[in-house]
């Protein structure tokens, strides 16, 4: 079952896909930050499918440039070089400008910087679709819970990122 989560804005030509609960860091393979992405409206969607055992579970979060939002069949992906490792159970998609960030209002200093946001999201995967957009991107559940799990990506023909997912369950 797709879930249709909503709309974010990137506006960075950057994203990072990552556990929300770790600080940002390019130099580690439990997160990644793509470049080349094309700037604008993205759609957001989660899948969720039933796991004997288990029941329902998230199976992928994906995004796409609104362009390519309806044309998932066609689209080439290609692994991205690093994992998500999930430690909160969640995973994301965030403009890179606004992982982590504080809410407007938010103080600037000590870690209370940090949790605000990193708690929006856990609003969000706590939600009844375990899943949803928020400013600057998508997060969700990981589905089976802890672990690491693989990034692909997809381009157009301006070699510009339009599509990005992460899978929890494979099909």
């Amino acid at each position: 079952m797709i879930i249709e989560l909503g709309h974010f804005e990137v506006n960075s030509g950057q994203l990072a896909v990552a556990d929300p609960c770790y600080e940002l860091n390019t130099e580690t393979i439990i997160m990644g930050v793509i470049d080349n992405v094309l700037n604008g409206a993205w759609v957001g969607q989660a899948e969720k499918v039933e796991v004997r055992e288990w029941g329902e579970a998230c199976s992928r979060l994906t995004a796409y440039h609104h362009t390519v939002a309806d044309q998932d069949a066609t689209l080439e992906w290609v692994k991205c070089p690093f994992v998500v490792r999930a430690e909160s159970e969640q995973a994301g998609i965030f403009d890179i400008t606004k992982y982590r960030l504080p809410d407007a209002g938010a103080p600037e200093n000590g870690s209370h910087r940090e949790t605000e946001w990193y708690y929006a999201c856990c609003d969000i995967t706590e939600s009844g679709e375990e899943a949803g957009v928020m400013d600057g991107g998508v997060v969700s559940r990981t589905g089976m819970g802890n672990g690491s799990y693989g990034v692909y990506m997809s381009t157009d023909g301006q070699n510009q990122v339009v599509g990005v997912k992460v899978v929890f369950i494979k099909r």
